[in-house]
C-alpha cells in the first residue's frame, strides 16, 4: 500500500525492495505503470528487457483516430539517414539541437529539438512553417520514450508474452473485484499507512474466509449427494 496519488509512482519503491535475483522473469504491470523512469529503472537495475507493461497511449495509437491525426509526430515522414521529419503538409523539419526538461519529481528527460524550414525552395516564407503567433514551429522528440514505447510493443506483439500478460487480469484484478462486489469494500474508513494496513489485512482475511467457506460448500458430504433438479 502507498499514499501516492498515482500507480506511475509506486513500481520503483516496490521494485526496490524486492532482491534481483527474484526477478527471474519478465516483469508484469497494467498501463498505470508505463513510464519511461520505470522502463529505464527496470532495464537498469535488473537487467530485463522484456517488461510487459503498456504505457497510456498505446492502445489509443492503434486506433484509425489516432493513425489519421496529421498533428501526431509519429505519422509523418522520417528520414533516418538524413534525420529530419516532413509533415502532412510537407514542411520539412531539421535537427537544431539538444534539449531536457525536468517533471515535477526531478527525473530528466533529454529531448532533440526539429525546427521547420521556413523558406520554400522559391525562397518565399511559407506559412505552414510558422504557429499562429508568426514564430517557426519546432517539435520535440525524446528518442529514449521512443526506444522504451517501441521494445514495449514488440513484447506485446509477441503471443507467447502477450498470454502472460493476459493472466494479470484474472490472477491479479480479480482480487479486487471480489474484494468490491462480495465483501463492499470500496474505500478506507481509517487514516495513516499504519491503519490503513491493518483494515486491508482484515478485508483480507474476509475474502479468505469467504473463499473458504465456498469451497468447503461445493464438496460438503449433503451436497455432494445433492440430484440436480
Amino acid at each position: 500500500l502507498a499514499p501516492n496519488p498515482t500507480d506511475m509512482r509506486t513500481l520503483i519503491p516496490f521494485l526496490e525492495k524486492m532482491d534481483a535475483d527474484v526477478i527471474q522473469g519478465p516483469i508484469v504491470a497494467d498501463a498505470g505503470y508505463g513510464s519511461e523512469p520505470n522502463y529505464e529503472f527496470i532495464e537498469d537495475k535488473f537487467g530485463v528487457f522484456d517488461y510487459l507493461i503498456p504505457y497510456n497511449t498505446m492502445l489509443k495509437e492503434e486506433t484509425k483516430r489516432w493513425r489519421s491525426d496529421e498533428r501526431k509526430v509519429m505519422n509523418w515522414h522520417y528520414n533516418a539517414e538524413d534525420d529530419y521529419y516532413i509533415d502532412p503538409k510537407n514542411v520539412r523539419f531539421n535537427f537544431k539541437r539538444y534539449a531536457y526538461r525536468h517533471d515535477t519529481y526531478g527525473y530528466k528527460r533529454n529531448f532533440k529539438v526539429y525546427e521547420a524550414e521556413k523558406f520554400d525552395e522559391d525562397r518565399k516564407e511559407d506559412p505552414n512553417a510558422l504557429t499562429k503567433k508568426g514564430n517557426v514551429r519546432k517539435i520535440y522528440i525524446n528518442p529514449q520514450w521512443e526506444y522504451f514505447k517501441g521494445k514495449v510493443k514488440t513484447n506485446l506483439s509477441n503471443t507467447e508474452k502477450n498470454k502472460i500478460y493476459r493472466r494479470r487480469k484474472y490472477e491479479i484484478e480479480s482480487i479486487f473485484g471480489n474484494l468490491k462486489a462480495y465483501l463492499g469494500f470500496t474505500r478506507f474508513t481509517v487514516r495513516s499507512k499504519k491503519k490503513v494496513n491493518r483494515q486491508m489485512g482484515i478485508a483480507l482475511m474476509a475474502l479468505n474466509m469467504w473463499k473458504m467457506s465456498t469451497s468447503s460448500s461445493k464438496i460438503s458430504p449433503n451436497n455432494k449427494n445433492k440430484k440436480k433438479t
